[in-house]
């Protein structure tokens, strides 16, 4: 809920645990770290160049590998939780 939502810490910690050979550390710099929600009447009107010239939303200057192997372990428990709990309907469809 308060991950940021490109290219900043959540995604590039989750990157460097699963690839971090596709990582430019050298090019890390902040985003806008504004809120999503404060930035998405931006965002929808004028796209990304609205909020952001470099296209980093949030700050990846503060992720690690370490950081993204616990993002990515609650991203697939999440999954896996939601997954478990499905149950297919009268029709055999996923509810």
């Amino acid at each position: 809920a308060d991950a940021d939502a490109h290219a900043g810490h959540t995604e590039t910690s989750v990157l460097l645990h699963i690839s971090p050979g596709d990582v430019w550390c050298d090019q890390f710099a902040p985003g806008n770290t504004a809120p999503l929600v404060e930035l998405m009447p931006q965002l929808r009107r004028g796209g990304m160049a609205a909020v952001s010239a470099a296209g980093v939303l949030g700050d990846p200057t503060t992720a690690t590998a370490s950081w993204g192997e616990r993002i990515f372990a609650e991203m697939v428990e999440g999954c896996t939780d939601r997954i478990q709990r499905w149950q297919p309907d009268r029709n055999g469809m996923l509810t």
